[in-house]
């Protein structure tokens, strides 16, 4: 049995859910090819020739790939069962409910894909009730099988303060997520369950990455503190074994500042930088959010990891329905004082609220009153501004990030015109200055070559590239 594993977008990464199907479907006797469409091109003759193809949904940005890419798919075999498995799936089940010859999967996929394996290939009947799916739970976990996926160089990589690039592995250490932010896409497949990879399971993952060339590990669990023994196990071990190894993580302002006496470990261990979910400096949002801490609680953190030397990399929601242009400029005036702007990703600054299936904010009356249909072609419950101004403000950011990343300015040229570009969009008497001080912000940082983040809509390169 052929089966064809494909990846859209796995934010600049060598897509590990593909390695981890891969090892479990090839140990079964499957023929596994994999097609990471993000670097390669699609492979039509195997598409041709496989039984089962199966797309990862690793996000939304992935997702709505996926679905531009279904017909032709379809086009070139229309007799391929197809799988779309990952953290969108279950939402895609309940969109296509009418479709055959398709499954969709969430959670911890791999028993449930593995067992649609057997059914197809007539070592169990085939149940065709049950193709919609989440499974939740603790299962085995196999090394990943990384050698049908295209070669590191393939990804983006880490940049040096000095200009060194690195060729980074992607790797996590957990599954889901203990917290429950109203926003998350995490939340509705996993409902605040997390599931820790054994620590033998990770290191020889990690040494098969190094052994493929990976001067730079990055850890993407959604939040690497979830268990923080567990974490603080693993990066012993890999700082014992690989001293020459840095790496980055992901962690919450709540849990930097509840187990801040480990960030001392994280620093004398290699890590290069800290990626942490702020979403809004606006503590009105982050309760709606329940993202579970404050504006001054992320003050704080800047404050501790500065004096650690470790550097923290924010990512934001600047536009949600409760933004105003006031709330744009307020967010740009603290990263500024914050003295963050070479920290943030210029397309952390551009990020609209997704609002998919299932989400928690759909608890919040006001936001049914003013998301009230779901799109299907968006996969989100569409929602206005309250006035037009953040509107267009909104329209001329993104704008100026786009062309500013086609053109490769920095971080600090492109801050500079969403700068203008917010004083410009309202006659208030409290505009933000229009001289920035970056004094603070000169020296280059260590950062990925391709900017970290999940929840927005495909480019339109990545669209072309489909």
């Amino acid at each position: 049995m052929k089966v064809l594993l494909l990846s859209t977008y796995d934010l600049g990464h060598q897509p590990l859910a593909l390695a981890t199907l891969s090892a479990a479907i090839s140990k079964d006797g499957a023929e596994v090819i994999c097609n990471d469409l993000a670097v390669e091109s699609l492979k039509e003759e195997v598409v041709k020739s496989s039984s089962l193809i199966c797309l990862h949904l690793a996000m939304h940005t992935a997702t709505r790939l996926a679905l531009q890419l279904l017909p032709r798919l379809r086009k070139l075999n229309s007799d391929a069962h197809i799988c779309l498995f990952g953290l969108y799936a279950p939402m895609i089940g309940n969109i296509f409910v009418e479709e055959r010859n398709m499954s969709f999967i969430g959670g911890e996929f791999k028993t449930a894909v593995t067992k649609l394996c057997y059914e197809l290939n007539g070592s169990d009947s085939f149940n065709s009730r049950e193709r919609n799916v989440t499974i939740i739970g603790k299962y085995p976990f196999d090394v990943p099988d990384r050698t049908k996926l295209p070669t590191l160089d393939n990804y983006a990589y880490l940049e040096e303060a000095n200009g060194d690039r690195k060729i980074t592995g992607y790797t996590e250490t957990s599954r889901g997520c203990k917290h429950i932010c109203r926003h998350c896409p995490v939340v509705p497949v996993y409902g605040g369950r997390f599931f820790i990879v054994p620590v033998d399971i990770v290191m020889k993952d990690i040494r098969q990455l190094v052994e493929a060339g990976a001067e730079h590990i990055s850890f993407g669990d959604p939040d690497f503190f979830n268990g923080p023994k567990h974490a603080l196990d693993i990066i012993t071990k890999l700082h014992n074994e690989f001293p020459h190894l840095g790496y980055d993580v992901i962690i919450k302002v709540e849990h930097l500042l509840k187990h801040q006496k480990l960030l001392a470990v994280l620093k004398d261990t290699g890590c290069r930088f800290i990626t942490t979910a702020v979403e809004s400096v606006d503590d009105h949002v982050l309760l709606k959010l329940e993202k579970g801490h404050s504006t001054s609680d992320f003050n704080e953190v800047v404050d501790i990891t500065k004096r650690l030397e470790l550097l923290l990399s924010p990512t934001f929601i600047p536009f949600t329905p409760w933004s105003t242009v006031s709330n744009y400029q307020d967010l740009l005036k603290t990263i500024v004082d914050l003295g963050l702007v070479n920290n943030v990703a210029s397309v952390q600054l551009s990020i609209h609220l997704l609002i998919p299936l299932g989400s928690r904010l759909l608890e919040l009356d006001e936001i049914k009153a003013r998301a009230p249909q779901f799109d299907h072609e968006a996969l989100s419950y569409p929602w206005q501004f309250s006035d037009p101004q953040t509107e267009t403000l909104a329209i001329n950011v993104r704008q100026i990030v786009e062309e500013g990343e086609q053109r490769s300015k920095t971080r600090q040229e492109i801050f500079m015109e969403l700068w203008e570009a917010a004083n410009n969009a309202q006659n208030t008497t409290s505009q933000p200055s229009t001289t920035l001080n970056f004094s603070q912000d000169c020296t280059d940082i260590p950062k990925m070559s391709e900017a970290w983040y999940c929840c927005a809509e495909p480019t339109r390169f990545q669209a072309e590239q489909i």
